[in-house]
């Protein structure tokens, strides 16, 4: 009788957790270096594991990421899982995107998007959601790069 409720408690866990597979980082610490000297945009992914859109977008972004090159462009994530303002915004000088980022997020940090940013100026170029298809974001990406 235990095997059989062990059994169907197992079933009920895994019908019950998320299809969308969950990004690498949830069992390592993301660690955040400053840009290279060529980067001209920062491709910077506002991320927290408990993020729904979060779990939907990190896949996509992998695959695009993945299957193409992009010139200038250099990929970043910010971590907001511990909700920790100081770390991010931290993490973001590091970057060279604190002030766009404070700008962007003044008094909630929200996660699940993929900031596109011109490092000389730290202007937003655009913003890329869960909502979007790997083809989208492809494109926003290299519309990004030949802005700059």
């Amino acid at each position: 009788m235990r095997l059989v409720l062990t059994a169907a408690a197992f079933a009920m866990a895994a019908a019950c957790s998320p299809s969308v597979a969950a990004p690498e980082t949830e069992t390592a610490e993301i660690t955040v270096t400053a840009p290279a000297e060529e980067t001209r945009v920062a491709a910077v992914l506002s991320f927290a594991e408990w993020c729904g859109s979060c779990k939907k977008l990190d896949p996509k972004v992998k695959a695009v990421r993945a299957a193409n090159t992009f010139d200038g462009v250099e990929f970043f994530t910010l971590d907001y899982t511990k909700k920790d303002r100081d770390a991010y915004f931290a993490d973001a000088a590091t970057i060279g995107v604190e002030d766009t980022m404070r700008e962007l997020f003044p008094k909630k940090v929200k996660t699940g998007a993929v900031i596109l940013i011109d490092l000389a100026s730290g202007d937003i170029i655009s913003i890329v959601n869960s909502k979007m298809g790997e083809a989208e974001i492809k494109q926003a990406i290299e519309d990004a790069a030949a802005l700059t």
